[in-house]
């Protein structure tokens, strides 16, 4: 990702400096392009570690969760052989943790028959060692369905929130590892084949937002009361989405699928109820999915889907700045 000296924060100092004086950390630099290398990992989620200024990835084929090192490469950080397609990510920096998702898009190395878009779970894990702290089927609490778990998002105490794309469901998981169905509901279901139901999602102070590709739009999940959901009435189209991220000023950022492979800009003024759309940017790589905040400001990943989709394996993947 970066050059040898950047995942550290170099301590500097100026000659007119008190010898006494407390050095001040130089933040790492930000490059508009990170052209990232891994043995045919194609990730779709990524992640931002804060503390340790890095980047984490998952992996649609092997199911790990990598670091993203100084020389651009993957380094494997998560290798726990119940994870099959590792997808959304996210990283709690204030304990330690980084949650992700597991399921079974049939295209990992240990996909199976009986998984394959039959899997709902959560990994969590020790940010600094990958160590496992721990690991929940949420699947079992709808059994009666297919299941696939694909986006993750964290609230301020800690509580992780979990996208079941074929479902239509929402899980939510406490920082001890306690799971409940926190909504279920066949407009929010997708089929395969047909498109994804709910698909990225995001906490926001007026609730979680989430993205319903097939029907291109974005749902807003009030917590207190979540069967009162709601479809976001929107000013103009946002294509497909997929990965969503919150930005100030009541904004959203959404990577939009279709053949326009955009990021879309969206803002709110009231609660989320309408929202309007601000910006559109034409994006350079094929297939991006999700993008993730950083000290630099937005990246968005794109993890070669599309070679890997249609049969084919690259060694590559692509974490672009906007802006």
């Amino acid at each position: 990702m970066f050059r040898a000296a950047v995942l550290g924060l170099a301590l500097t100092a100026t000659l007119a400096t008190p010898a006494t004086a407390t050095p001040t950390p130089t933040p790492p630099p930000c490059p508009p392009l990170i052209q990232g290398t891994g043995p045919s990992i194609h990730p779709e989620g990524v992640a931002y570690d804060a503390v340790r200024a890095r980047f984490l990835i998952g992996s649609i084929t092997h199911g790990t969760v990598s670091t993203v090192g100084p020389d651009n490469r993957a380094v494997t950080l998560v290798d726990d052989q119940r994870l099959i397609t590792t997808m959304g990510l996210a990283v709690d920096n204030l304990r330690g943790r980084v949650l992700v998702t597991n399921a079974d898009l049939g295209r990992g190395d240990r996909t199976t028959p009986e998984t394959r878009n039959q899997l709902a779970g959560l990994g969590v894990y020790d940010l600094r060692t990958g160590k496992p702290l721990h690991y929940l089927d949420l699947g079992k609490l709808i059994p009666d369905t297919q299941n696939f778990a694909n986006d993750v998002a964290l609230a301020p105490d800690g509580t992780a929130y979990v996208t079941d794309s074929l479902a239509g469901a929402v899980y939510r998981v406490t920082p001890d590892g306690r799971a409940n169905v926190l909504i279920r509901d066949p407009q929010l279901a997708g089929a395969v084949g047909a498109g994804w139901g709910l698909n990225g999602i995001v906490w926001t102070p007026h609730g979680l937002i989430g993205a319903l590709s097939a029907r291109g739009a974005l749902v807003r999940i009030p917590l207190r009361e979540p069967a009162k959901f709601h479809l976001v009435a929107l000013d103009a189209s946002i294509g497909k989405p997929d990965g969503l991220l919150v930005r100030p000023g009541n904004r959203l950022l959404a990577v939009d699928n279709t053949a326009a492979n955009r990021i879309v800009e969206v803002r709110s003024g009231d609660g989320w109820r309408t929202a309007g759309v601000t910006g559109s940017t034409p994006w350079a790589d094929k297939a991006p999915t999700t993008m993730v905040n950083t000290h630099c400001g937005p990246y968005a990943l794109a993890g070669r889907l599309d070679v890997l989709l249609g049969g084919g394996r690259s060694d590559e993947f692509v974490l672009r700045r906007l802006g």
